[in-house]
């Protein structure tokens, strides 16, 4: 004979897992990036965000060896700009390329920004490493 619950357990368990609320790294559940944890201020890492309101920027801190260098790109025109700034001094040996993220402040958008590390010469590049973040941008 095949176990059975209670008909009130049952529907208390039912209940009770309807409404439990994960934890977001930004309480929004309906924007695609919501779950992705911050990006972190030392070294942006795949898959993280950056949550924009009302005009704030971000700076990508993009580890870099010889012959290296980072390239930013965003899958929504308009959305998110990119300024090149001077290279950080090595830490602890490691250099780091620093890519100045701009947010349109004018739109309420998720924009999904790939960075491609590349190297080689000119007429040879080739992708090496690449990585992926979103940016939640709130107007102002």
């Amino acid at each position: 004979m095949p176990f059975k619950l209670p008909l009130a357990l049952l529907a208390s368990l039912t209940a009770s897992s309807a409404f439990a609320s994960p934890e977001y790294a930004i309480e929004n559940p309906l924007r695609p990036g919501a779950k992705a944890a911050h990006c972190s201020s030392a070294q942006t890492v795949d898959g993280c965000i950056f949550h924009s309101v009302a005009g704030d920027t971000y700076t990508a801190r993009l580890p870099v060896g010889a012959g290296e260098h980072w390239v930013a790109r965003s899958a929504e025109a308009g959305e998110v700009t990119f300024e090149q700034l001077p290279a950080s001094e090595p830490e602890g040996g490691q250099a780091y390329q620093l890519i100045k993220l701009l947010p349109n402040p004018a739109h309420n958008a998720d924009a999904s920004v790939t960075f491609d590390k590349l190297t080689g010469q000119a007429d040879t590049l080739k992708v090496i490493e690449r990585r992926r973040i979103s940016v939640m941008i709130h107007p102002a």
